[in-house]
């Protein structure tokens, strides 16, 4: 009976291992491998620390303290400069794949990063929220131009005021 339920134990906890990868390509399009630089952002949680930057191994496990979510997130004292990747796990939580780097920073303490999330906030660079912004702020400039075409269709301001809101619009 006691083999049996060590072979159970087993099994699960083997099950429960991440897989590691040797590279992976982010959402911000950079392929990231073993020993690459990891440019830090600034952390996306109110005080400044990082949401997705959290302390790791024994540090996480010395750290712990009941209901408080947020002790392992690493504080903005981070914020600007770069860590180098060490491992790079994949796993599922919840049914959702995420792919985890167990980082190295000055500190002598391993740091997971979950590097989409990451990305996503602005943590990690470069991230998406350059390309979404540029893309709102085009998309913005071309509705004002239709509010203007409306406006000078209904005779509401003249073609000259309508040239000029364009022009200035535009930067030209």
């Amino acid at each position: 009976m006691k083999k049996a339920l060590l072979f159970i134990l087993l099994i699960v906890s083997l099950k429960g291992y991440a897989q590691k990868l040797t590279e992976y390509k982010a959402t911000n399009g950079v392929n990231y491998k073993i020993g690459d630089t990891v440019k830090l952002g600034r952390g996306s949680a109110p005080n400044g620390s990082f949401n997705y930057m959290q302390m790791g191994g024994i540090g996480a496990f010395l750290a712990h303290k009941q209901q408080r979510g947020d002790q392992l997130n690493i504080d903005k004292t981070y914020a600007n400069t770069a860590v180098v990747i060490k491992n790079i796990k994949s796993s599922k939580i919840n049914g959702a794949q995420k792919i985890t780097f167990v980082v190295k920073a000055d500190a002598p303490l391993n740091i997971n990063l979950t590097i989409d999330d990451a990305i996503q906030t602005c943590e990690v660079l470069p991230c998406n929220d350059k390309a979404a912004s540029g893309t709102t702020q085009t998309l913005s400039v071309a509705d004002e131009i239709l509010k203007l075409k409306k406006l000078l269709d209904a005779g509401a301001i003249t073609q000259a005021e309508y040239d000029a809101q364009k022009k200035r619009l535009l930067g030209l």
